[in-house]
């Protein structure tokens, strides 16, 4: 009934608020004489309480249960952990026991497994060092032969260089002296022509028309002279040049073959060294392999150390190593034993 009105009201203040526009102070102040009556309501309401009260109590009972469980579970696991150590060192230890034959046994030969495996990834890890060493070794080798065949290229290249500027000399000079052919040429032709007209200039010669003729012809004469010079030069510079291709071929020829001799070596050495890198990653994935039948062979022998353990443990075999595992041991059991009285006091 006192929920009805309440929830009346609160609907009804809120559409009035809605409806008629009040500012949100009003609203608000509403709310808060709401919460005021609430709790009045609450005050008043003592089966309300007790309710509540129960409420928060099994909740807080339930977290400080729940608190110990996980308290307990903690110490547990640590006793856990105390036997499976406490087992191994007695294994370690070779300390027999008169229920422990079996435990003995297997652990004996899971150890015997792993040593084997061991002794695996040791030659292993041995074979992918050699390979490495090898590898590099190999490398070294064929770097140096290498090395050596671009020491015996060096002197043809240079001479080749060598060839090549001097042909480059070779041509601007037979450019020049063409240039030059080609001015002579060219003169001769012209002083034909002026002998030429000379000669045609009249029927009669006198002295003087034969001293302007004959010089004429002498310095006709000369160029020719010049002309076959020129063609001389040319020629013996071409000549030159022709040798020097066949001595540049020949050097080509050398540089090639010794390249030819490079690329060989540098493909065998790719080849090799993929060869190597094949085997090493081979090693390194049965590395793996046995890597992983180790853990799963410790894994095998967990159990096994936690069993023995527990018989080591009813034992209490006398040794000053094992003590220590023992005091341990009975602390956590002490502290199991409180928190379970203490979840008990709970219930």
């Amino acid at each position: 009934m006192k929920e009805s009105f309440l929830d009346a009201f609160s609907r009804q203040a809120a559409n009035t608020a809605a409806n008629d526009g009040l500012p949100y102070w009003t609203f608000w102040l509403l709310i808060s004489f709401i919460l005021l009556l609430l709790a009045f309501i609450f005050l008043r309401d003592k089966e309300l309480r007790r309710k509540m009260d129960e409420f928060f109590f099994r909740t807080r009972i339930k977290l400080i249960k729940y608190r110990h469980q996980k308290r307990m579970a903690r110490e547990n696991r640590k006793k856990d952990r105390l036997i499976i150590e406490l087992g191994q060192k007695a294994w370690e230890r070779r300390i027999e026991i008169k229920n422990g034959k079996k435990a003995f046994s297997d652990l004996q030969y899971l150890e015997e497994k792993t040593e084997k495996l061991q002794k695996e990834t040791d030659d292993i890890k041995t074979k992918i060092s050699f390979l490495n060493t090898s590898q590099d070794e190999n490398t070294k080798k064929f770097d140096a032969r290498l090395s050596e065949k671009e020491d015996e290229k060096s002197p043809y290249v240079e001479k080749l260089l060598e060839f090549k500027g001097k042909e480059k000399e070779i041509e601007i000079e037979v450019t020049e002296k063409q240039k030059e052919l080609e001015t002579v040429i060219k003169d001769i032709n012209s002083t034909k022509k002026d002998l030429h007209d000379v000669e045609e200039d009249s029927l009669e010669w006198d002295d003087e028309k034969k001293a302007e003729v004959k010089s004429i012809q002498e310095k006709l004469g000369q160029m020719e002279k010049d002309k076959a010079a020129f063609d001389n030069k040319i020629k013996t510079l071409v000549e030159k040049k022709v040798e020097l291709e066949e001595q540049k071929k020949e050097h080509e020829k050398s540089i090639g073959a010794i390249e030819k001799e490079i690329t060989k070596i540098e493909h065998d050495k790719k080849h090799q060294a993929r060869e190597y890198q094949k085997e090493i990653k081979e090693c390194e994935k049965n590395q793996i392999k046995v890597s992983d039948r180790i853990q799963k062979v410790e894994k095998e022998r967990e159990p096994l150390f936690k069993s023995y353990g527990i018989l080591v443990e009813k034992e209490r075999v006398s040794d000053r190593e094992l003590e220590v595992f023992y005091s341990q041991i009975d602390r956590v059991a002490e502290r199991i034993e409180e928190i379970e009285k203490q979840i008990e006091a709970l219930d």
